[in-house]
């Protein structure tokens, strides 16, 4: 099905999609469920659909350069792999598991991946926007979340600390400037990204309204801007480096969760979306929910995303 500005590829249904990535290897999209623990995948010549069911739930792959992906799962980070039925636990970052659990995952310029982590009080007790106001009003005891790189050799460094909800990263052209939205408290920060992987220089990138919806999962194109879907919201956005929105495309869909470029080219732009616990009649308000779309007229294309070098 298309529509102004948008097609949907995959009807797919999904329950909280997350990690929409390239895999060159497979000339596919693909992209996680976390509530209907997965990895899927869009062959973009065949149109090939393919689900690989998960033991535990995965919120984050990256391809790997020695095979499979790098991933951010319920066992903390881990190595899987659909091909081989593999899903090998390595370690778990976060101090404590029963506050916080990993979230969106990505890989920077240089090959390192870095993922974050989310306050367990947004997945465990709200599905909506009003619940999620409720339960997260004070966000001094929800602050648990965290963001880590891991390196080559798969040591990893704690880099960022008192996030509610930590959804990224996403890196410039050149490598030197890191994007991280913290979501429930509807703020996008940019940081200085140094040769040896450490963010420094914090500060304010956007702030947001609840009626802007919580920003969520991020891309940045050629020109150095950044798309950043809105959950809750009907709508992704593109803003400049210097936090300046310039476009804003509606959606069929209230929950946009991840957007990254694709295609041999990197001129295809695609989104998965969410649809936790939505009833029959609200699939009836929006049949396309949990949908994987393409966003159409792009006004530049993305750039290559480099494999994660463990």
């Amino acid at each position: 099905m298309e529509g102004q500005g948008w097609r949907c590829v995959w009807d797919a249904k999904a329950i909280l999609g997350e990690s929409t990535i390239w895999d060159t290897r497979s000339g596919s999209i693909c992209w996680v469920d976390i509530e209907n623990p997965s990895i899927n995948s869009f062959a973009l010549e065949t149109g090939r659909k393919t689900t690989w069911a998960a033991p535990q739930w995965i919120s984050a792959i990256a391809p790997r350069r020695s095979g499979g992906y790098i991933a951010s799962c319920a066992d903390g980070i881990a190595v899987v792999d659909p091909e081989r039925d593999l899903y090998e636990p390595l370690f778990n970052p976060i101090p404590d598991p029963a506050k916080a659990r990993l979230n969106d995952g990505v890989t920077d310029r240089a090959g390192r991946y870095w993922t974050g982590s989310c306050d367990t009080a947004q997945w465990d007790d709200s599905t909506t926007s009003e619940d999620k106001e409720s339960s997260l009003k004070d966000f001094d005891v929800r602050s648990n979340g965290e963001v880590y790189v891991i390196g080559a050799d798969g040591g990893y460094s704690t880099q960022e600390r008192n996030l509610v909800t930590a959804n990224g990263p996403a890196f410039s052209p050149d490598g030197r400037t890191a994007y991280i939205n913290d979501s429930m408290p509807l703020v996008s920060y940019a940081y200085d990204l140094g040769d040896d992987g450490a963010l420094r220089n914090r500060r304010t990138f956007a702030s947001f309204a609840p009626e802007d919806g919580y920003p969520d999962g991020m891309a940045v194109d050629a020109e150095g801007c950044i798309w950043i879907a809105f959950y809750e919201s009907w709508k992704l956005r593109r803003f400049a480096p210097d936090g300046t929105m310039l476009e804003e495309r509606a959606l069929p869909v209230r929950r946009g969760l991840r957007p990254a470029f694709g295609g041999t080219d990197y001129s295809r732009l695609f989104l998965i979306t969410g649809s936790q616990g939505y009833s029959s009649e609200r699939f009836a308000q929006e049949p396309l929910a949990g949908g994987l779309f393409e966003i159409l007229d792009l006004p530049a294309p993305g750039l290559p995303v480099a494999e994660y070098q463990g």
